[in-house]
């Protein structure tokens, strides 16, 4: 990421998936952001959405709700411990390989879990880089109103 290497692992310490957990847990039952991007869901049912605040072209606020699986928001804290500050180019390139290389600890079971956590983090990116239109009217209804006898 910034480090010279630009791996993720270079840039912060590694922490258990109980410490992030612990911290991932307030963050999560935080008010939400004003840009929000797409609620993702995996196949056994956890949904993640991340929140964002961009200032000066840098993610400067970061936060997200997750279901309660707590490989799940230690992932999603992970992230949003690992981009703060990072522009969204570079902040979009973090992996799932490289988060769960990241978070020691968890059962194979549970680290497809990263993906969820990547995946939801990057619909947040999306939205912020490209920010829904104004909803069309369908004006078909208005030409129905006053039809020609």
């Amino acid at each position: 990421m910034t480090a010279s290497c630009r791996e993720v692992c270079c840039v912060k310490p590694r922490l258990t998936v109980s410490e992030l957990f612990e911290r991932g847990y307030r963050r999560n039952r935080a008010a939400p952001l004003p840009v929000e991007g797409a609620q993702c869901a995996d196949t056994d049912g956890n949904t993640a959405r991340f929140g964002l605040v961009i200032a000066d072209g840098k993610i400067a606020r970061i936060g997200f709700r997750a279901t309660t699986c707590a490989t799940l928001i230690a992932y999603c804290e992970y992230v949003a411990e690992i981009v703060s500050g990072f522009s969204l180019e570079i902040a979009k390139e973090l992996t799932a390989a490289e988060l769960v290389a990241s978070v020691p600890g968890v059962p194979p079971l549970k680290q497809n879990r990263a993906i969820l956590a990547i995946a939801a983090f990057r619909a947040a990116v999306v939205e912020v880089q490209y920010p829904p239109t104004e909803q069309v009217t369908d004006e078909s209804r208005l030409y129905l109103c006053h039809a020609a006898p």
